[in-house]
């Protein structure tokens, strides 16, 4: 299913209709509220943002960054209302046509796990462990100490340095960088919760939305998740 957000939120916002939405974790969970620093500290339930965020990928509202800012401005200026927008930037276009009552949270296994997280910067070298095979002679004398790759202008940036390189010889991290993939894994200590039960939700809206939403909940148009990608879960909606 993939409704048009126009199509809903043309209406002023009407608040007849209330359901409960219970969300089933498939997954352990990590509801991570604001841009990390080394640690990524779970919460123990899902923000409003993650709530109206999955409600959104379940009707298919998969919509650009610039699309989206364009509608956001849009519904701010008809109700006259400021967006109210996530620790990580994401603004929901549901959030004028919602309401959410109190979250119920169930009991929770939490703990902490090492998160494989894709990086990209000039630590490249030590942090991937795959690389081109051409690399490897430039790489092999890095590692015995005869040259050094370094980010400094005075380094060595031809491309024959890949190559054609002395003892002693600075190389600039530009030469290799084609070499390397764009990312490295580095491994990140991330919090998780596990609920041994549905979390629960009141759910306050227009009737034409909720027609939408319980079509969508029953068949949604992508993989439903919270907080990261892989924290995947099942929403049964009951009017």
């Amino acid at each position: 299913m993939n409704v048009l957000p126009q199509a809903l939120l043309s209406t002023p916002p009407d608040f007849s209709v209330s359901a409960i939405l219970e969300i089933e974790a498939l997954a352990p969970l990590s509801l991570v509220a604001k841009l990390p620093g080394k640690y990524y500290a779970c919460q123990s339930k899902p923000t409003d943002a993650m709530l109206l965020g999955v409600l959104e990928n379940a009707l298919g509202w998969h919509i650009g960054e610039v699309e989206r800012k364009q509608l956001i401005k849009v519904l701010e200026k008809k109700y006259k209302r400021k967006a109210l927008a996530s620790g990580v930037g994401f603004s929901s276009l549901l959030q004028w046509h919602i309401r959410l009552g109190v979250l119920v949270t169930p009991p929770l296994l939490a703990y902490d796990d090492l998160w494989t997280q894709h990086l990209r910067g000039n630590t490249f070298v030590e942090g991937s462990r795959n690389y081109d095979a051409q690399a490897i002679p430039l790489m092999n004398a890095k590692r015995g100490g005869r040259v050094k790759l370094l980010e400094k202008a005075s380094a060595r940036k031809d491309a024959a340095a890949l190559t054609d390189f002395q003892t002693g010889d600075d190389v600039n991290l530009t030469v290799v960088r084609p070499y390397f993939p764009q990312y490295y894994s580095s491994p990140t200590l991330r919090g998780y919760v596990e609920p041994q039960e549905p979390y629960r939700l009141r759910i306050e809206t227009s009737a034409a939305l909720a027609e939408a939403l319980k079509t969508a909940v029953v068949d949604p148009a992508a993989p439903l998740y919270l907080g990261s990608n892989d924290g995947w879960v099942e929403l049964s909606w009951h009017e």
